[in-house]
Formats: C-alpha cells, sequence, structure tokens
C-alpha cells in the first residue's frame, strides 16, 4: 500500500527561507481581520449574557469581560490606524458559525441556577480560548515588526485574556465543588 503523503519529496527550510514583512504583514491584517468582528460581537453579546445569569459572581466577571473586551476592541482599532489600514466588521461565514455554536442553547431546561451559570462559564471559557489564541498569534507576528506600540497592545490583551481565563476557571471550580459539597457530608 502506497501513503499518499510519501509520494512526494517535500523540501527543509534549513533556516534559510524567511517570509518578507509584506507577506507576515498581510498575514498579520488577515488575523486582525478574524479577531475584530469576534471582539464586536462580544461587546455586543455579552451585557446580555450578564443579565441571563442566576449569580453576581458571574455577573460581575462577564460584566468586567465587556469593559476589558471594549479596550481590547479599541486597541485593534489603533493597529489597525498606525498600520493605515481598514478592519472588516463584518463576520465571515466561518467565523458566525464558530460563535453560533459557542453561543449557549436558549432551549435546553437546566436543573437550577447553578449548572444554567456554570454552563455559560463553560461556553466563555471557549470563546476566551478562541480569542487568546487569535491574540497570541497576532502577538508571533508582531514580533518581527518594527512597532512598541504594537507589540504592547497585543502584550496587554495577551495577559488579560490570561487573567479573564483564571476568573473564569476558578469560578467554574467553586460552582463545581459547591455543587458536590453536599455530598461530601
Amino acid at each position: 500500500m502506497i501513503n499518499r503523503f510519501d509520494t512526494m519529496e517535500k523540501p527543509f527550510l534549513l533556516g534559510n527561507l524567511k517570509l518578507d514583512e509584506a507577506a507576515l504583514r498581510k498575514i498579520f491584517i488577515y488575523n486582525l481581520n478574524k479577531i475584530y468582528p469576534i471582539l464586536l460581537h462580544l461587546e455586543n453579546h455579552l451585557p446580555e449574557l450578564a443579565g441571563t445569569t442566576c449569580y453576581g459572581d458571574l455577573q460581575n466577571a462577564i460584566l468586567e469581560l465587556t469593559s476589558e473586551v471594549n479596550i481590547q476592541a479599541t486597541r485593534i482599532d489603533d493597529i489597525f490606524l498606525q498600520l493605515k489600514e481598514v478592519p472588516v466588521r463584518k463576520v465571515s461565514p466561518a467565523t458566525n458559525c464558530v460563535l453560533q455554536v459557542l453561543v449557549p442553547d436558549s432551549g435546553y431546561s437546566y436543573l437550577d441556577g447553578l449548572s444554567k451559570d456554570l454552563s455559560l462559564v463553560f461556553h466563555l471559557q471557549k470563546v476566551l480560548n478562541i480569542k487568546k489564541n487569535y491574540f497570541y498569534i497576532l502577538k508571533s507576528i508582531a514580533g518581527s515588526f518594527n512597532n512598541i506600540n504594537i507589540k504592547q497592545h497585543l502584550q496587554y490583551s495577551c495577559d488579560e485574556c490570561e487573567d479573564n481565563q483564571l476568573i473564569f476557571k476558578l469560578i467554574a471550580k467553586e460552582y463545581m465543588e459547591s455543587s458536590i459539597n453536599p455530598f461530601l457530608v
């Protein structure tokens, strides 16, 4: 049996082939235009999601996340301005599908408020992972640019993503431990 991947010899980089600045910039702008509509989507939907929570700790965390997303979107606006590029505000069909999959099902019936909020936390963690990955990709590409402001904007956003993930992990842990504590007594 012939493996179709073994039939073609592929070259190795060996450190002597690199993307030029124009190619890196194009990849950078492409990824900026992927994260930007996600941030705009979050700006529009997080306040509504915060209103559906059953517990104040999750509501406060979502509202804090909303303010950080607003700041991150402003930073992306500034990056586009510095690069003299116009952002794409429209969500692509592929991104829209991903965002719809990550939205909690409204028709699902929960046993109680705690399980409902825990489900919201899990949905937010998925979105935060996507957001974090885009910022890390952008940060790694920006390392090759000679623009400290862009690097700082992306570093701040990466740091905030780490903090957000920690907050929602701690909330999930608290919710899960509080739901099993009666069984431990």
